[in-house]
This record gives C-alpha cells, sequence and structure tokens, in this order.
C-alpha cells in the first residue's frame, strides 16, 4: 500500500514514500576499493526536481514506531520497517523523539555477523527498490563532538559510513560495497560512488568495480549542528544513471553515468567504519524518500 498525502513544496523537502515491507537486510561486505578522485559531472539531467524551485508532491515526515534498540529485531519508520544491526550495547540506537534516532559506537562494537575489525551501529530498510528506479532521498544528521573545543576526532584508516544505499547481495551472488556512500574522511563529509559494468561481477576481490570520490568537503564538518542532505539517484550502471546530492541546499554532486551494479538498492544509515579508537555518536531525523515504484522483498536476516 502507497500513500501519498499532496502539497506543493520545494526541494528543500522531499517525498515520504509509504509503502509495507517485509525482510530484507543485507550485511555489508566491509570492503573499500582505492578511491578514485574524479569531480562531478558537468552534464545534468532532465528529471524532474532537478532545479531547486521544482514543485512536487509532499508527505508530512513519518514518525519512528514499535522502536526497538536491540540486534536482530525491526520498528518502523512510517510503514516501512528497519532491521537493526548493531552491538548488544544500551547506547548503541536510541530514539530521543519520534522523528529522531541516535546511534554509537565504541571501539569493538559491531553487529552479530561482523568481524572485530569494523565497528557498526545501523539501521537497514526492508525497501528495495528495482534498477534504474528514480529515487529522492532528504534527512539532517548531526555529528556529536568527541574531541577538544568541539572538534570531530575520527582516526578509521579504512571508512567511516554515515549514509549509504547498499546493493541486493542477494540477487548478485555475492558480498559488494554501497554503490553510493556518504563518508567521513578524517572529519570532512565525502561522496562516494561506484558501479560495475553489465556482466561483470561485482564482488571487490574480482576488480572489475570502479570507485569514484564525487565530492569532498573543503572544510572539516560542523559538530552539533543538523546538516540538510537532499539526494536524487537511479541505481543504473549504464549511461542512464545519475547521482545528484545537495549538502545544507548547496549542490555538491552532480554526476551523471554508470551507477551501482545493476540489481536493486536499499538505504542504510547509521554508523560503519573500520574499528577506530575513538566513541562516536551521529543523530538522524526526518528522514524521507519516495520512487515511482518500490518493491519490497524478504530475506531469512532480520
Amino acid at each position: 500500500m502507497k500513500i501519498v498525502l499532496s502539497v506543493i513544496f520545494a526541494l528543500t523537502g522531499s517525498v515520504a514514500n509509504i509503502s509495507n515491507g517485509s525482510t530484507s537486510l543485507i550485511a555489508d561486505a566491509g570492503g573499500q576499493a582505492k578511491l578514485l578522485a574524479e569531480g562531478p559531472s558537468a552534464n545534468t539531467d532532465n528529471i524532474a526536481g532537478t532545479e531547486r524551485d521544482t514543485a512536487r508532491t509532499r508527505t508530512v515526515v513519518p514518525l519512528i514506531t514499535s522502536f526497538s534498540g536491540r540486534p536482530r529485531t525491526r520498528f518502523r519508520i512510517g510503514d516501512d520497517a528497519y532491521g537493526v544491526h548493531v552491538a548488544d550495547q544500551s547506547y548503541s540506537l536510541t530514539n530521543p523523539d519520534p522523528q529522531t534516532l541516535r546511534f554509537e559506537v565504541h571501539k569493538g562494537d559491531y553487529a552479530w555477523y561482523d568481524s572485530s575489525s569494523v565497528d557498526r551501529s545501523e539501521i537497514n530498510s526492508t525497501v528495495t527498490y528495482p534498477a534504474a528506479t528514480p529515487i529522492m532521498l532528504s534527512y539532517q544528521f548531526m555529528v556529536e563532538a568527541n574531541g577538544s573545543n568541539g572538534a570531530f576526532v575520527n582516526s578509521a584508516t579504512g571508512w567511516f559510513i554515515v549514509g549509504q544505499w547498499h546493493n541486493d547481495d542477494n540477487a548478485s551472488g555475492v558480498g559488494t560495497s554501497p554503490p553510493v556512500a556518504l563518508n567521513m574522511q578524517g572529519d570532512h563529509l565525502q561522496v562516494l560512488a561506484r558501479y560495475c559494468p553489465p556482466g561483470k561481477s561485482p564482488s571487490n576481490g574480482a576488480g572489475f568495480v570502479v570507485t569514484k570520490t564525487l565530492w569532498t568537503a573543503p572544510n572539516p564538518i560542523v559538530t552539533g549542528k543538523y546538516h540538510d542532505v537532499q539526494m536524487q539517484a537511479r541505481f543504473s550502471n549504464d549511461a542512464t544513471g545519475y547521482l545528484k546530492v545537495w549538502v545544507d541546499g548547496a549542490s555538491v554532486v552532480n554526476y551523471s553515468g554508470p551507477l551501482g551494479f545493476g540489481v536493486g538498492t536499499n538505504w542504510e544509515y547509521g554508523i560503519y567504519r573500520s574499528s577506530a579508537p575513538e566513541i562516536a555518536a551521529v543523530n538522524y531525523r526526518n528522514l524521507m524518500i519516495t520512487s515511482d515504484w518500490s518493491t519490497p522483498v524478504s530475506s531469512g536476516h532480520p
């Protein structure tokens, strides 16, 4: 079932996709390919909502209900179910108010299927969007200071993901790295993108995945402040793919070209990092996702 309440708005908002879903929880492979520095494409795509004054339909921000912070459980954001992938600690995942989630990791905090080389506190949407589906996403996130004078300290040497579109690994048949990730490189926010040519294996070890660093923020992230993120994406590993990202109202990525691995994707967010000594916490609120079409799929994971 999909429910949409119509009002006119600008791109500073988004549309919530409210649909029934069943469980689809897929673990990250944990690999990180070598980054290839590349700026955003100068090309543009003629899709609804490209310009910031374009009107679209909007719903109210979905509420978080039936909350649980325990691993292998689920709760709901609007009508969509999310699985909990955390260490079994009281601080790992909390729900300060009906639209906010707080994620915290310490060194050695990992999900039941992870190795000790990673720290994880994430949730995973049960809705998988088929390849080539136009998707729009918006939310706000805040990184808490964990150093002196309000600094954010991050010594993770591999990755520090604070939001990702994850590949449907069941469909690919192999574990993969996320086709799109918001990553913290030290204390700077990055947008990473990946694709694999049609007919090739998207496994990191196969050597066919192309990784692009589409944007790195020129300044350290401001802690204690909510930052607005809006994203438009079409995960298609041919010339019809695209990714557009706005952070705090500024366009930071406008990429046209192959994106993803030719199968569906689902949204995950929280903290997923290569293990590091610092305690880190990130808050998220007002998550909304829309697409032309979504297909819930299920797996054996909680």
